[in-house]
């Protein structure tokens, strides 16, 4: 069964601003901390998790009757779940009312195939996971920065397939869901 998502990819020139960053900072450098490639570089708005072949068709028809604008979202600042104490994640801020407008418009939409609808969603990008240890000190003095990436305008969302491997997980596009332009 394909392991899958929703997700908004970070473009290219936005990716490339966050690698630098993470190399500039020395975080790529952590011993227990695991960067994300550049090209993994998304925000997740559903994880759905192992869906049956079948059930991916109505994941698509489901989706394909949304219907949302484009929308503008500012990359900035250092975050962690699930505390700044015990890190686990480290990330970066998606910064746009629309993405959770978004979130519980999927959530709706997918309800009805029994995908529960997650409450505490916090719009990010994942940079980073600590394997073990704690790197903490690091990634305080970089929370208390006031670091932007830059925006980008969404202009799709995508449902993704998450095929785990040893070097690490790739993401494959099952299908993209364009939004509309703004009238």
């Amino acid at each position: 069964m394909p392991r899958t998502f929703i997700g908004i990819k970070i473009p290219n020139e936005i990716s490339e601003k966050i690698i630098r960053f993470l190399k500039e900072k020395s975080i790529s450098k952590l011993p227990n901390l695991k960067t994300v490639e550049q090209e993994n570089l998304h925000i997740t708005l559903k994880f759905l998790g192992e869906v049956e072949e079948e059930k991916i068709q109505e994941i698509i028809e489901d989706l394909s009757s949304i219907s949302f604008s484009i929308f503008k979202v500012e990359v900035k600042n250092i975050g962690v779940f699930p505390s700044v104490d015990y890190p686990r994640v480290i990330w970066i801020g998606a910064i746009s009312s629309e993405i959770y407008e978004l979130k519980k418009i999927l959530d709706r939409a997918l309800k009805k195939l029994k995908f529960e609808e997650e409450k505490n969603f916090v719009s990010h990008i994942t940079i980073g996971r600590v394997k073990n240890g704690n790197p903490s000190a690091k990634i305080k003095e970089l929370m208390k920065e006031n670091i932007s990436f830059g925006e980008f305008f969404v202009n799709e969302f995508i449902l993704f397939e998450s095929v785990l491997t040893p070097s690490g997980p790739i993401y494959k596009n099952i299908k993209e869901f364009k939004l509309k332009a703004k009238t």
